[in-house]
Parts: C-alpha cells; structure tokens; sequence
C-alpha cells in the first residue's frame, strides 16, 4: 500500500479588500456601495418635484411666447372674477 503524503502548508484566507469608490469624472458612471440615509432620499425628493414644477412653468411661459392661441384663455381665468 502505498502511503498519502500530506504537507502541512498554512491556509490563507483571502479577505476581501472594500473597493473605494473612484474620484473625479470615472465616479459618474460606476456606482459605490450606497447606504440609506433618510436625510438624502429626502433631499432628492424635494429637488424632484421642484424640477417638475418649475419644468411645466417653463413649458407654459414657452407655449404662451410662441403661440397667441391661449392669450384669452389665461387672462380669463388669472383675472376673471
């Protein structure tokens, strides 16, 4: 019968290293670990609507330089008692 040799080597163990999030333009397009914050998801709600309420404001200042279809319209219902 012939005999196993066993060598006794020390096991490493690969610790995963945490990646840091990349610094400058790269950081756009690659995404770090996020973690939840109740005070950001806040804020990006907030700048969500805003930009939506001042998008339909400039849209409709926009359709009234261009067209005069809506002028009766917007002043009947602005100054109509």
């Amino acid at each position: 019968m012939a005999k196993k040799i066993i060598k006794n080597t020390p096991r490493t163990t690969k610790t995963s290293a945490r990646k840091k999030a990349p610094k400058g333009f790269g950081s756009w397009f690659t995404s770090a670990p996020r973690e939840p914050s109740t005070l950001n998801d806040t804020k990006n709600a907030i700048l969500l609507v805003s930009l939506t309420i001042n998008l339909a404001i400039f849209i409709g200042w926009l359709l009234l330089k261009l067209t005069t279809v809506y002028d009766a319209q917007v002043v009947d219902f602005l100054f109509s008692r």
